[in-house]
């Protein structure tokens, strides 16, 4: 299971980094084609009304994914020095509540994400650009990452279980 998650993990990555140079690209675009505009020296018809709607759905999805990934790493934030005055089988503790309340929250999420995209279809809900781009696409955002999430606290649960070993200090590529 570590390989497909270290996988997974790097994958993500991926995603949410070309999502990001895809939002940087055609906000320059956008910006670009502004100014030519107002300097008269290309038409109105370059500049396209739907870049940032796509935009903000690339960047909904990057963050969320973005957030799978820190939670793998335990890289979010934590009070630190409450966590450091306990002894090794507090803070075993403190992360297996931590890990089982972040499960939890996990599966609120996959369910309410579910049930909004489920509302999405239902309604067929769209843009109001010349895209008419489904909602449903920027709701599920949420529920997908959201099961990524879930299954890299299981696999830190798992580690933590079986090794003793805290994400936080495991080593990342």
């Amino acid at each position: 299971m570590s390989r497909a998650i270290a996988f997974l993990d790097r994958l993500i990555g991926w995603i949410a980094a070309g999502a990001l140079g895809i939002t940087f690209v055609l906000l320059v675009y956008n910006v670009a084609a502004r100014y030519l505009i107002s300097f008269g020296w290309v038409s109105p018809s370059v500049q396209l009304n739907w870049v940032f709607e796509i935009c903000v759905f690339l960047l909904v999805w990057a963050v969320l994914l973005g957030v799978a990934r820190i939670e793998k790493r335990a890289q979010h934030i934590r009070v630190d020095f409450l966590y450091n005055s306990f002894g090794p089988k507090g803070q075993m503790a403190t992360e297996v509540f931590a890990l089982v309340f972040a499960m939890g929250v996990a599966g609120f999420f996959i369910y309410s994400g579910h049930l909004v995209v489920q509302d999405a279809l239902f309604w067929d809900e769209r843009s109001e650009t010349t895209l008419r781009t489904p909602f449903w696409i920027l709701y599920a955002a949420l529920p997908v990452a959201f099961v990524v999430h879930l299954l890299f606290i299981i696999e830190r649960f798992r580690l933590l279980v079986t090794t003793g070993e805290s994400a936080k200090q495991a080593q990342f590529d």
